[in-house]
C-alpha cells in the first residue's frame, strides 16, 4: 500500500517529482496523478489545487482509490518564526487551524522521530514544528507575528490541515514536508493578480495573469521575484529529499506498517472534518 502525497501546484511538483522517482500516472477524481517511490515504498502523489477542499478531496481519494496508509502534504509555505529563512526545510507530524484540536500523541510521537531526521541532515537548515493552516494567503508581515504570537507554529500554508484531517480521522499517521518561500518579516506581492490566478480552475487563467502583468508593468519585477523566491524553496526541498532518501525511507516504511493497521472509514473523516459525505468521491 502506497505513501499518499498531496501537492496543491503543478510547479511545486516540477520540482519534487524527480526526488520521487516519478513519472505519469494518470488522473484522479480530474487530477493529475503520479507514481514513484520513496526508498521501497510505493508513492502515489496527486497535485490537488490550492485551499483545503482541494487538499480533502485529493486525500480521501488518495486513500479510497489507492489505499494510501500515509498521507504527505508536501510543497511551499510561509514562515512565521522569524528564525526560518527562504529554502529552510520544516518537517510537521501534525497540523493546526482555529479549531485547535490537541495533537495525538502518536502525533508527538511522530514529531520526535522527525527532529531525528531533522538532526542528521547536515546540508540543510531544517526545523521541526506544526503546521498552521490559514483560509487565504497571509500575505502581510504584520498579520505573520501576530499569528505566530498566537499558535507558535513556525510556518503556514492553505491545505494541510486538510490532509491531517483526514489521516486523522482514518487513523494514519501524517508527515507534513514544507520549504519556506516568503520570511516571516517579508510582505508577498502582486495579490491582486496572485489571488485569482489560484483560486482560478479556467485552461485561460495564465493568459489572464499574463494580459494583468502587461497591464501594469511593475509586477514584472514582483512576478520575477516570486518565481526567484518559488525556485529557491523548490530545489532546495528537492534536494533535501534525494539528501535524505535513506533516513524518510526507513521512517515511510515504519509509518506503513502502522497506517496498514488502520481500517479507513469515509463517515469518519467527514464527521471528524465537518464535510459532508457525499462530497468524498468513493
Amino acid at each position: 500500500m502506497p505513501l499518499g502525497i498531496v501537492i496543491a501546484l503543478p510547479n511545486e511538483w516540477g520540482y519534487l517529482g524527480p526526488a520521487f522517482h516519478s513519472h505519469t500516472g494518470g488522473t484522479l477524481v480530474g487530477r493529475r496523478s503520479f507514481v514513484g517511490r520513496l526508498g521501497t515504498s510505493p508513492v502515489i502523489a496527486m497535485v490537488g489545487g490550492v485551499g483545503k477542499e482541494n487538499a480533502r478531496r485529493a486525500s480521501a481519494a488518495l486513500c479510497d482509490t489507492h489505499g494510501a496508509t500515509v498521507l504527505l502534504s508536501i510543497g511551499y509555505a510561509g514562515a512565521l518564526d522569524p528564525e526560518l529563512r527562504r529554502g529552510d526545510i520544516v518537517l510537521s507530524a501534525y497540523s493546526m487551524n482555529d479549531r485547535n484540536e490537541a495533537p495525538r500523541d502518536e502525533d508527538l510521537e511522530r514529531e520526535d522521530r522527525l527532529r531525528g531526521v531533522a538532526d542528521a541532515s547536515h546540508e540543510h537548515h531544517v526545523y521541526v514544528g506544526p503546521l498552521y493552516t490559514a483560509n487565504r494567503i497571509v500575505a502581510r508581515h504584520e498579520e505573520k507575528n501576530a499569528l505566530f504570537t498566537r499558535t507558535r507554529c513556525p510556518v503556514v500554508d492553505m491545505e494541510s490541515w486538510a490532509v491531517y484531517s483526514e489521516a486523522r480521522a482514518r487513523k494514519l499517521p501524517f508527515l507534513g514536508i514544507h520549504s519556506i518561500t516568503d520570511t516571516a518579516e517579508e510582505d508577498i506581492p502582486a495579490l491582486e493578480v496572485i489571488n485569482p490566478f489560484l483560486k482560478s480552475e479556467s485552461p485561460w487563467r495564465y493568459l489572464r495573469l499574463l494580459f494583468d502583468v502587461l497591464k501594469r508593468p511593475k509586477l514584472f519585477w514582483d512576478m520575477a521575484m516570486l518565481s526567484r523566491d518559488a525556485k529557491i524553496a523548490g530545489r532546495n526541498a528537492a534536494h533535501f529529499l534525494v539528501s535524505n532518501e535513506g533516513r524518510l525511507a526507513d521512517l515511510a516504511r515504519d509509518l506503513r506498517a502502522l497506517g496498514a493497521a488502520a481500517k479507513p472509514s469515509a463517515a469518519a473523516a467527514a464527521a471528524f472534518s465537518g464535510a459532508p459525505t457525499a462530497t468524498r468521491p468513493a
